[in-house]
């Protein structure tokens, strides 16, 4: 029984232990596992700029930068509540892709762990190398050449650390939809708090907007140099449907207000500002797949949204992301190291 002070009238952390443990007949862990996963992923980054200077009729105005990175191929390992990720462009394109489209180097870093009811992810995300999938539009030659206007000196550089808060951790477990350290046994959801904080950098050697649409942009037609960093914070919600303890299927979206520190620069330093301004932000999650006791395979959907709204102008980064995902839970010698950190109280609850 459960006294003023903790479980079976004991005092100290035991409360606290109580509220920080999950429910076993919702929720497997595997705290004595070596978790492998092997992924290969289909992803689409595009940069959009919107413009309200100028009339714009044909749509000249409006390009849409995009990073020919699609196929990576990536592998995460596990450990109880503590992840590690990476990946890197697999395919590499044709040598007639790369006359059309330009070519595109991508490498990403992730690094993700557990802390009582938080689960806190990094993420590092490097694109270098764009086109404007909008050439038709203003380039009358397209049709008979199929190249695309390329700006190969462009680079993206995304840092980010998101953390979620769960509210219903006892029961619900988004770590095994999407890291499968944990395996959920039962059907349950939990509101979510989110907050991000993250530093977006867009640059270039010359403009970032194609020359074909620099002509709507007026002081912003030079700029080479972008850079965000915020932080925003808003509610959330996630659920796993779970049936017969293994198959499952997740959906998760949060949202919230996002607050931004800006800083533009031009090449030919002709103009330059920074301010704080705000915008929104919000990401959309969903997964599928088998969980098993050692075996799991899960294809997840993911999508990140940020807007940034300048004065006669808008830049939108848009991330998306389909992960085929097979690993394994080896079994761990349970050495030195693990009988430290389960004898541990304070590793324990978390």
């Amino acid at each position: 029984m459960m006294g003023r002070n903790g479980l079976n009238g004991t005092p100290g952390d035991s409360l606290r232990r109580y509220r920080n443990t999950v429910d076993t007949n919702f929720i497997k862990k595997y705290p004595d596992r070596f978790i492998v996963t092997l992924s290969q992923s289909y992803r689409a980054y595009d940069i959009r700029f919107t413009q309200t200077l100028f009339q714009d009729t044909a749509g000249w105005g409006a390009p849409k930068m995009i990073a020919d990175g699609n196929a990576a191929t990536g592998i995460s390992i596990d450990f109880d509540k503590i992840s590690f990720c990476f990946g890197i462009k697999s395919t590499p394109p044709t040598a007639d892709v790369a006359k059309k489209k330009g070519t595109t180097k991508y490498s990403t870093l992730g690094f993700s762990f557990t802390f009582y009811r938080f689960r806190f992810e990094s993420s590092y995300r490097h694109y270098h190398g764009f086109y404007d999938v909008k050439s038709p539009i203003y380039d009358t030659l397209f049709d008979s050449t199929g190249v695309y206007y390329q700006n190969p000196s462009m680079d993206v550089r995304s840092m980010r650390v998101k953390t979620l808060f769960v509210f219903n951790k006892r029961k619900f477990s988004y770590s095994s939809a999407y890291f499968n350290t944990q395996r959920q046994l039962k059907s349950a959801g939990s509101l979510l708090l989110c907050s991000n904080i993250y530093d977006y950098t867009f640059k270039s050697d010359t403009s970032l907007i194609p020359t074909p649409a620099q002509q709507f942009y007026g002081r912003y037609a030079p700029m080479n140099y972008y850079r965000v960093q915020g932080f925003s914070i808003g509610p959330g919600y996630s659920y796993n449907l779970v049936l017969f303890h293994t198959f499952y299927v997740n959906l998760t979206a949060t949202s919230g207000f996002d607050f931004q520190h800006r800083n533009i620069g031009t090449f030919d330093r002709s103009y330059s500002d920074k301010k704080w301004k705000v915008g929104a932000a919000g990401d959309f999650r969903a997964a599928i797949g088998l969980n098993g006791k050692r075996m799991f395979f899960s294809i997840t959907y993911r999508v990140d949204y940020n807007s940034y709204l300048n004065q006669g102008m808008r830049v939108e980064p848009r991330y998306h992301s389909v992960d085929f995902n097979f690993g394994y839970r080896f079994r761990m010698r349970k050495g030195r190291l693990y009988r430290k950190l389960n004898d541990n109280k304070w590793y324990q609850l978390i």
